[in-house]
């Protein structure tokens, strides 16, 4: 599979939200929120766009406390943490201020990206530090990413909710998704009737189409480069359902 990166229309909403964060009009309202089911990818996503820009991508861990987390952000920005939570803060401050200033010098987009943020974002003593870090750099956007019910858990804290700027809520991929991803990812060619049944059995997951493109590669790569169709596929694994743990095998 190609280890080619494509812009479904999960991405370009994504990245549509993040345009219109920088050009907030509230500076102190810095904070995005992404959601949706697992398996959309919300992290392969947000981890790319981290890539792209050099920004800071760490992921929440469920033992996290207000220490540990300072701790791994600072990792992420290569800064060997200090001792106290105070230290850490200060740390943070100026790590991130100067890399936000060498973003806006090289004229690219800078953020701070939390993958996972379910683990934390009913604990207000987790948020509250994030909180004022933002409140510190207005600059310095911060993206949470979790599943559904994180803006539901947010509203519980109406001072940070206040602050979040942009909801992105992730998706099942389109027909047009799914046909971009197979063009995009899939080494050998393929037929249009196996990327609809593909794109109807894998119900618009982004994993489990990714799973079925490595299925269809594997008879395309033995078929010395004919169009893989459904009728090829019958009887064979395309992928494995998430609601069942069953295979799905291609039918005629």
């Amino acid at each position: 599979m190609r280890r080619t990166f494509v812009k479904i229309d999960n991405v370009n909403r994504f990245l549509a939200a993040f345009t219109a964060l920088e050009n907030r009009g509230a500076q102190e309202c810095c904070l995005m929120v992404i959601d949706g089911l697992p398996g959309l990818a919300k992290t392969s996503v947000t981890e790319w766009w981290a890539a792209e820009n050099d920004a800071v991508f760490v992921r929440a861990k469920s033992g996290w406390t207000g220490n540990w987390m300072l701790s791994d952000l600072l990792t992420a920005l290569n800064v060997v943490p200090r001792h106290s939570f105070e230290a850490k803060f200060e740390q943070l401050l100026v790590a991130l201020g100067q890399r936000q200033q060498e973003a806006m010098l090289a004229g690219r987009s800078f953020a701070v990206v939390i993958d996972e943020i379910d683990h934390i974002c009913r604990r207000e003593k987790m948020l509250e530090p994030l909180r004022d870090l933002t409140d510190h750099l207005q600059t310095v956007p911060m993206i949470w990413v979790g599943m559904g019910k994180v803006r539901t858990n947010l509203t519980l804290f109406p001072q940070i909710a206040s602050r979040v700027a942009q909801y992105v809520q992730f998706t099942p991929a389109s027909m047009a998704d799914t046909r971009a991803l197979v063009e995009g990812l899939c080494e050998v060619p393929v037929a249009d009737d196996l990327i609809e049944y593909l794109h109807r059995v894998s119900k618009g997951r982004i994993r489990e189409i990714k799973e079925g493109i490595m299925a269809i590669e594997r008879v395309g790569k033995l078929a010395r480069g004919k169009t893989v169709d459904r009728a090829m596929m019958v009887g064979k694994v395309l992928l494995n359902s998430r609601d069942t743990g069953e295979p799905i095998k291609v039918e005629a």
